[in-house]
């Protein structure tokens, strides 16, 4: 039998994956490579393990650990006001916990997120209000990240030579716009009449009619969230501030835990500029893109060996899978619980 159009389409995506994670593959790889070769010697670099102070590995946990239940506590907290839904901070936990497994497997942010936002709307039974709930607190964080990282950069003269705070700027601004129309009813029907227009041209008709259904049910979520009073926005903007402030410490005590002895503002800065760059596509869960980036910024303004640098940027990545592993066991006894229902 022929194969159909759909057949043909999904097949296409598939090859397209898998050539897309081996070019990753090979991008990591290389990456790798090149720094073990340029920068890193091995016996160093393991001799550099003797100045890890392990007493702090517990602190950092408590820290990660209480993070990220703040974080789960913010989604619950913004869901009950604005749609007046429940959804228990154990339960959220858990999805941010199965997300971070799914983004670094498939891998993708992107992908960590349709993941949560399919158990968190599969639970609320609102699929367009979780999407909006989702959105909304990504940018609310990308913005706090982005502000620190500004001030980072003001409070630290060497590095103007770089000359990143024209994109960090660029960077604040467009984060602010797409903030607006999560606080501004205005701005968001303005931008729902032009998606309305854009998706009008569609010239499926079957597909345009599914696109303004979409777009209209997600625009009016997010018109909900405009209707949140100036208390409940700004103690939600209070908790995403904590939650930064959580995460430069972390960083500044994982410095000092692998020997690396540096100003406090130092990690204000370095951990946002370590973050954006993880976004970037280009390797498997921001391996040789991190490490490359800590190597080079802490040589080259700090004077940091290339093996302490490389130390912390593998801690760095131990600390965020054991949010992986743990989504990973969550979804293998998910997956055992549905089969044992099956059976």
């Amino acid at each position: 039998m022929p194969m159909s159009d759909v057949q043909i389409n999904n097949n296409r995506n598939k090859w397209n994956r898998r050539i897309f994670s081996i070019i990753k593959l090979l991008v990591t790889g290389s990456l790798l490579y090149y720094i073990f070769y340029r920068y890193v010697n091995i016996n160093n670099f393991l001799i550099a393990f003797s100045n890890i102070r392990p007493w702090l590995l517990f602190v950092l946990l408590v820290i990660l650990f209480a993070n990220r239940y703040l974080l789960a506590y913010q989604t619950s907290y913004y869901f009950k006001k604005i749609f007046d839904i429940e959804l228990e901070i154990n339960f959220v936990f858990k999805v941010q916990m199965i997300s971070s497994f799914f983004a670094f497997v498939l891998p993708g942010e992107l992908a960590g997120g349709l993941i949560a936002w399919h158990m968190i709307s599969e639970k609320s039974g609102k699929k367009f209000d979780s999407a909006a709930v989702i959105i909304f607190l990504r940018l609310l964080s990308i913005i706090t990240m982005i502000a620190f990282t500004a001030i980072g950069f003001v409070f630290e003269e060497k590095l103007e030579a770089l000359g990143l705070q024209a994109y960090i700027f660029i960077l604040a601004v467009l984060s602010l716009l797409m903030f607006i129309p999560f606080v501004s009813s205005k701005a968001a029907t303005a931008i729902k009449q032009l998606s309305q227009a854009i998706v009008q041209v569609t010239p499926v008709e079957k597909w345009r009619n599914n696109l303004v259904k979409i777009n209209n049910k997600l625009w009016d979520s997010v018109i909900s969230c405009t209707n949140a009073d100036r208390g409940s926005v700004l103690y939600t903007l209070s908790i995403s501030v904590i939650w930064y402030l959580l995460v430069i410490l972390f960083f500044y005590l994982l410095m000092i835990m692998v020997g690396i002895n540096l100003p406090f503002q130092v990690s204000v800065w370095l951990i946002g500029v370590i973050t954006i760059v993880q976004y970037l596509p280009v390797s498997f869960a921001g391996l040789g893109v991190r490490d490359i980036s800590i190597i080079y910024l802490l040589g080259e303004f700090y004077q940091v060996n290339p093996e302490s640098s490389m130390i912390l940027s593998t801690f760095f990545l131990a600390f965020s899978l054991i949010f992986v592993l743990m989504g990973g066991m969550a979804t293998w006894l998910k997956s055992s619980g549905h089969h044992q229902m099956k059976r």
